[in-house]
């Protein structure tokens, strides 16, 4: 596959898409904390730890792009609740992935270390495996097939943010839950680079070629990769001395978290003939479908089944008959 058929696929993959829609880490940040109950600006702002202007422009995406919906609780002068609408509480797989990876590879004390299942009462871990042969899903054994998309079908926009400094933010009151993992995909670019790596393309060449990204951008993304881990820079030629980028097990235990992208992409962004991508499962060699099950029960996963505080719950449950 040439360089210009990898842009195509890469840049337009549903994983693009569901970047594209969910923004930068302050977008992420604000999924994570409606999921946990925090529905008024003021409080996003305060846990997050974003300026007050780039908090109302997240906010106003996440609602133009069916993620969030705005309720009034108060009329004068009117203010208002941001709660997740159906397309918004699908997202509980990927968040899921986010808080399982998130455990295994950072040091953020906060974060629990462990959830429960409310319909075996168990603490457990998400299981992600294949639908068909119920195998635990891992990179290795997932191959992808290119498809032809119809000349009209939707672009993603072409706009990228420049990566965050929020990993520096020391306000009182942030709640730094996923903020490791922000730091690895907390922007579109780095989040395609690690996609590149999931493609094959490994050599800087090759990757900026398939991105159409600058150079002093990829250098930036390549080195904080590199950095936390998630890639290994290893060396193919010696006079003179290149090297080729391989994902390290922490930068491969994030293809869940990417897998649940690209499955929400294609429920919510994407018709089903203009799906850019289609993904196999090698060992059973059906079509991928993931299903999200209980590590102690092996039942499947609902987002108002699991909790490590009886608050959160109940905060769920609000979210999910949003009349009552």
């Amino acid at each position: 596959m040439d360089a210009n058929n990898y842009t195509n696929l890469i840049l337009n993959s549903q994983v693009a898409r569901a970047l594209a829609v969910l923004g930068d880490r302050w977008a992420f940040l604000i999924i994570r904390d409606v999921f946990l109950g925090i529905r008024q600006f003021e409080e996003l702002r305060r846990r997050s730890g974003a300026a007050r202007g780039t908090l109302t422009s997240r906010l106003k995406s996440l609602v133009e792009n069916g993620i969030l919906y705005k309720k009034p609780y108060q009329t004068s002068p009117t203010r208002y609740d941001y709660r997740l609408t159906e397309k918004g509480l699908d997202l509980y797989p990927m968040v899921l992935a986010v808080w399982d990876w998130e455990t295994r590879w950072s040091h953020e004390n906060s974060i629990p270390p462990a959830l429960i299942h409310e319909v075996c009462g168990k603490n457990m871990r998400p299981v992600f495996r294949c639908d068909d042969c119920h195998q635990h899903i891992r990179l290795r054994d997932v191959r992808f097939e290119a498809r032809d998309t119809p000349e009209d079908a939707e672009k993603i926009p072409a706009r990228y943010q420049r990566r965050s400094k929020g990993s520096k933010v020391s306000v009182e009151g942030v709640d730094r839950r996923f903020f490791h993992v922000l730091d690895v995909i907390g922007d579109r670019w780095t989040g395609l680079v690690v996609a590149s790596l999931y493609f094959g393309l490994s050599r800087y060449d090759e990757i900026a070629n398939a991105l159409g990204i600058s150079t002093n951008i990829l250098a930036d993304r390549l080195k904080l990769l590199v950095k936390v881990g998630v890639l290994q820079r290893v060396p193919y030629q010696r006079k003179p001395v290149r090297h080729h980028y391989r994902l390290t097990e922490k930068g491969a235990e994030l293809y869940n978290m990417s897998l649940q992208m690209h499955e929400w992409a294609n429920r919510w962004l994407i018709e089903d003939d203009q799906q850019p991508l289609i993904l196999f499962h090698k060992p059973c060699e059906t079509r991928l479908h993931s299903e999200l099950v209980c590590s102690a029960c092996e039942q499947q996963l609902k987002v108002t089944e699991v909790t490590y505080d009886p608050e959160f719950k109940a905060e769920l449950r609000k979210q999910m008959h949003p009349g009552k």
